[in-house]
């Protein structure tokens, strides 16, 4: 598995977002800065190996006063080169949103930023830094602040070093976060995966309408092929569209839950608490059967026009681009239904696993 893990790191300047980075992945793998931001614009890579994975860390610049649109339009240009048209490999994987629990407040650009991850399909983790500087009940009120904004969102209280002003304290938070990214994965896949398979049967259909109808215009009028003739040959390149559609869509699920599987493996991310015959089954392996997903043949329906007489190469060509749209619109409802197979089948997944 020669997939790299993309883990990106949001949040004000300040934030404690490099001391994070620092904790999570027990190295020195990104500049901690005191009193001053040390990352420059836009969002940049750090690339380090865990047990043999390479993973590229985007830590972003930090959000400062007056930069507010600047940051935005970085952050647009990331989401271009990353969204669900493109393969699973270039996602963001994890995203973590970095808050300061020490100024016991959320900022509404905080909530703004949030959004914009979660409308491009991404799962985001609240991070809660500096978690040791408030009190438990603070840190709640905090924690339900941003999900009465955010419904449903994961926020995790997080102490990345040992020593604070009053004196010696313990680290924590790492564990709970690495079982969120666990889940994170899975949702991840539910909201992005099913998209990206769209995406690629869309383009297939559409490239199969454009050379369809390339053909009828070559066929017909430069080799005199009739309608019937056109007919049967146009409904058996539907058949294999359908049967490339579902290859394709099959290697895409494969290869995207063996990529999660080794990300998982690799940072050590399944939780102590999943039961040993879960975690022995290799819970991202998924089998044959899974993707035995309900295609159904497209009723290529003759095309009915009734008391009219082709009197001509021209009408065959009209009525022959008639029957391609009708088998378009059946492809995209077949895709459509494949869509929600896809959706419920991760969902299966997850509850197996997680049990959520």
């Amino acid at each position: 598995m020669n997939a790299r893990y993309n883990a990106v790191i949001v949040g004000q300047t300040g934030v404690g977002k490099s001391t994070l980075i620092n904790y999570l992945y027990g190295k020195k793998v990104a500049e901690a800065g005191v009193g001053k931001p040390v990352t420059k614009n836009g969002f940049h890579p750090i690339d380090f190996e865990i047990n043999g994975l390479p993973v590229c860390l985007f830590d972003s610049w930090g959000l400062e006063v007056g930069k507010h649109e600047e940051w935005l339009q970085d952050l647009d240009n990331e989401f271009k080169q990353r969204g669900v048209n493109e393969p699973a490999d270039k996602w963001f994987h994890s995203v973590f949103y970095c808050i300061n629990a020490g100024s016991a407040r959320i900022q509404e650009c905080d909530i703004t930023i949030i959004k914009k991850f979660i409308a491009e399909n991404y799962k985001v983790s609240v991070i809660l830094t500096k978690a040791d500087q408030i009190s438990e009940d603070v840190e709640d009120i905090l924690r339900k602040e941003i999900q009465s904004q955010i419904n449903g969102i994961s926020v995790i209280g997080v102490c990345s070093e040992g020593k604070t002003r009053a004196g010696i304290s313990q680290t924590f938070g790492k564990k709970d976060i690495e079982r969120q990214a666990f889940d994170d994965f899975f949702d991840s896949l539910i909201l992005r995966l099913p998209l990206r398979c769209k995406g690629l049967m869309d383009q297939s259909l559409e490239n199969w309408v454009k050379e369809s109808k390339g053909k009828i215009k070559d066929k017909v009028v430069f080799m005199g092929i009739n309608q019937g003739d056109m007919e049967v040959e146009i409904k058996n390149s539907a058949k294999q569209l359908q049967t490339d559609m579902q290859k394709l869509v099959t290697i895409e699920i494969k290869k995207t839950f063996e990529m999660y599987g080794g990300f998982s493996e690799n940072l050590g991310y399944p939780p102590s608490e999943i039961s040993n015959s879960v975690r022995n089954e290799n819970y991202f392996n998924l089998k044959k059967e899974t993707f035995a997903f309900e295609w159904v043949y497209i009723p290529l329906m003759p095309i009915i026009i009734a008391l009219i007489m082709f009197s001509g190469k021209s009408d065959t060509i009209e009525a022959m681009e008639i029957y391609i749209g009708k088998c378009e619109e059946e492809f995209k409802n077949i895709i459509d239904k494949n869509i929600e197979d896809i959706t419920k089948m991760l969902e299966s997944v997850k509850l197996k696993v997680t049990g959520k």
